[in-house]
């Protein structure tokens, strides 16, 4: 499904039923909307594990962020973060979806904190999953040299300094592994509609300058921040200046989960399961 907003069509789907039977009366669940990581990636990876448990519960609202997946990607002007923390509030506009939880992972954390800072009393919960408030391509190097190895590190920083087709290209044959269990690397890897052209401009563009560091202190969503000790991508130490920055921000870390805490740490799943039931 497609919904216009500000003359790009963006796509979402919903897994579960927004009013459920209870006794004789419907009860009312909440809506988790998941904003997926990236940059270029899309929503389904997400059909495999925390979709489906979250929906026993909760109506669960995926979608693709502009540029992304199935959502059109017709103007560069429109792949930052303002743009995409509007197009958030505009779809939950549209949808007539209020008070939402927001689950937001890696790079889609970006777009979720500008939304909780620019409107801070529009969610109910905000869940965050390896989030950082800024790349910091030296942690992501260093942490990449740490975890893989010399090519890896490399590999790195080159896409993070230089990135081009030729750099990402080497960036995912050299770091990807690094982040995904090798058992459910080439599923996660074929299963999006993946836009590198999105990462290369979005690396080369926003990235070298975004910082939300001075506005995390304004978020009033209660705030759950769920943390792999080893995601290269998105180092422990710019996780922590999120946790920092939020106020009564609430954090669990698992040890030596990486990018996708969902597989490495599958005990995450039911820990959130049990913030959004609460």
């Amino acid at each position: 499904m497609r919904v216009e907003v500000e003359g790009e069509r963006l796509f979402f789907d919903v897994e579960g039923a927004k009013l459920r039977p209870s006794g004789p009366w419907l009860e009312e669940v909440p809506t988790v909307a998941i904003v997926h990581t990236g940059p270029a990636a899309d929503h389904t990876p997400y059909r495999d594990h925390i979709g489906p448990l979250l929906a026993r519960s909760a109506q669960v609202l995926y979608l693709d962020l502009r540029g992304c997946g199935r959502s059109d990607a017709n103007d560069r002007r429109g792949w930052n973060v303002e743009q995409w923390s509007s197009d958030l509030r505009e779809l939950f506009r549209r949808l007539n979806i209020e008070r939402p939880i927001v689950l937001a992972h890696g790079w889609g954390a970006f777009a979720a904190l500008r939304y909780a800072q620019r409107w801070p009393d529009e969610l109910s919960k905000l869940i965050l999953v390896n989030p950082t408030a800024r790349i910091v391509v030296p942690r992501i190097v260093s942490r990449f040299d740490e975890l893989a190895g010399a090519p890896a590190g490399e590999a790195a920083h080159n896409f993070f300094e230089r990135p081009s087709e030729q750099t990402i290209g080497t960036y995912m044959h050299e770091c990807f592994w690094v982040l995904i269990p090798s058992s459910d690397a080439a599923g996660v890897m074929v299963s999006p509609i993946w836009n590198f052209e999105l990462a290369v401009h979005w690396v080369d563009n926003e990235a070298r300058t975004l910082d939300l560091r001075p506005g995390l202190a304004s978020i009033e969503a209660p705030t759950y921040v769920f943390a792999g000790t080893d995601d290269a991508q998105y180092p422990a130490a710019s996780i922590e200046e999120v946790v920092a920055g939020i106020p009564g921000a609430n954090v669990v870390w698992f040890d030596g989960a990486r990018h996708s805490v969902f597989r490495d740490a599958p005990q995450s799943l039911e820990l959130i399961h049990e913030v959004v039931r609460a």
